[in-house]
């Protein structure tokens, strides 16, 4: 029979396997979100697919802009590595991202005006941030 102090341990290892796993969920459904394009039902709209796949995962710090082709996202690989206390930074590596997600006003030299509405699928894919944790969780409870 284990000590009281051994229960402990163990409830606390678990504890924290459990937390690893439920944020690690939570990143790679983000990440899915996130990278969702219009005819797949989500947000991100899509010509390409060029703007989905520029989405990138680090540990180290926002992923620059830079010109394209994207290979895609590596968020379930970084998800799986990651830690419940560590930060992840996802971000849209086309330059054209931000444009996208809020769309623009403007004119051009010979005075057309130009007006994108914005399509929001970071804003959309934050406001889905409680439903995802709660299905990783799900998921996670699933898997013990």
């Amino acid at each position: 029979m284990a000590s009281f102090t051994e229960s402990i341990d163990a409830w606390v290892a678990e504890t924290k396997e459990r937390l690893n796993a439920v944020h690690g969920r939570s990143v790679e459904l983000l990440g899915e979100e996130l990278a969702k394009t219009k005819p797949e039902g989500g947000r991100v709209p899509f010509l390409t697919g060029n703007l989905a796949r520029s989405l990138l995962a680090s540990k180290q710090g926002m992923p620059n802009t830079t010109d394209g082709p994207y290979a895609g996202s590596n968020i379930g690989l970084i998800a799986a590595t990651l830690k419940a206390d560590e930060t992840i930074y996802i971000g849209y590596q086309a330059k054209y991202a931000a444009r996208q997600e809020f769309g623009f006003v403007g004119a051009d030299s010979l005075g057309r005006v130009y007006n994108q509405q914005g399509n929001y699928f970071i804003e959309g894919a934050v406001a889905e941030w409680p439903n995802i944790v709660k299905t990783a969780v799900s998921e996670i409870k699933g898997k013990t």
